[in-house]
């Protein structure tokens, strides 16, 4: 089991990023995080389709350029006004791609799923180009953002490596009162996104957040989130428990 604290911050990152700058590559190192990671963000304006409690992700027009804990990570503004074409994303890379680099990790700040097909093209190409290894971190509503497409089998032709996807609760009613998904039915289709990334042989991990409470939820303990993720065929060392970090 992985323990993915966050980083501290360090007095250069205490800036709020600006708006309409952000980066499309960029990287960061902590003790935790190596430096030989490049990151993607092709998410435009945050979008994601859940609303979860834990989360500072900005959610309106006023909190743009207001700080919060990804971007004091990542040093930088993940703002984007418009998701970035497949090309702006391999130009982005291009520009930051060092020799000893050994993974490029999709993420963003938002729900990079929302650009199911870009996400795909773009980890085509990292392939043909770079002969990277791939990752994508996500909240696992593909197959409710898009029902007609079979967004698993996608990603493993287009050569994703490993997803990590927040799991963060046990049962529907738990994840609809902390994750607040835009969609019906969200928990199962979430649950069977994790199913068929596993049978397609996608490395698959599943993550936690841990020590949070609210009016609505609570974090159940981590052997209660261990015990249902290995009921789901994760394997221990695949779970990840991040420590909940109040807002900025």
């Amino acid at each position: 089991m992985e323990n993915f604290d966050q980083p501290k911050i360090t007095p250069e990152q205490q800036e709020p990023a600006k708006a309409g700058e952000g980066k499309i590559a960029y990287r960061f190192e902590t003790p935790i995080y190596p430096g030989n990671i490049v990151y993607v963000n092709l998410v435009d304006n945050y979008k994601c389709v859940n609303d979860c409690e834990f989360c500072s992700r900005p959610r309106t027009q006023e909190d743009v350029g207001k700080p919060n804990i990804y971007e004091q990570k990542a040093g930088t503004s993940l703002h984007l006004k418009k998701s970035p074409s497949t090309e702006q994303v391999m130009q982005a890379l291009e520009s930051e791609m060092r020799d000893d680099d050994q993974e490029v990790a999709i993420i963003g700040l938002g729900e990079p799923l929302i650009h199911l097909q870009k996400v795909a093209e773009v980890i085509k190409q990292i392939k043909e180009k770079y002969d990277k290894k791939t990752r994508l971190d996500t909240n696992g509503l593909a197959k409710c953002i898009h029902p007609d497409k079979d967004s698993a089998k996608l990603l493993k032709e287009a050569g994703l490596d490993e997803i990590r996807i927040s799991l963060n609760a046990t049962d529907e009613e738990e994840y609809r009162n902390l994750c607040k998904p835009k969609y019906k039915n969200a928990f199962d289709k979430l649950l069977e996104f994790i199913r068929e990334c596993q049978d397609l042989g996608i490395d698959t991990h599943v993550s936690f957040v841990i020590n949070f409470e609210s009016d609505n939820v609570a974090s159940k303990s981590r052997q209660d989130y261990e015990d249902f993720a290995i009921s789901l065929g994760i394997e221990p060392d695949h779970i990840i428990f991040r420590e909940y970090v109040k807002p900025v």
